[in-house]
């Protein structure tokens, strides 16, 4: 059971990982000028 349990967190934090660089991404000036659509298909390919 200890192995599932280390999976999750490992999951989890991958996630979490992901998750905050799509917000930092999002809150950077690189998104400025983009187009609703850009920023879609860009947020898919993550």
């Amino acid at each position: 059971m200890q192995g599932s349990t280390s999976n999750q967190g490992m999951f989890w934090s991958q996630g979490l990982e992901l998750f905050e660089q799509i917000v930092s991404w999002l809150d950077s000036d690189s998104i400025c000028g983009l187009e609703h659509s850009q920023i879609e298909s860009k947020l898919l390919e993550n």
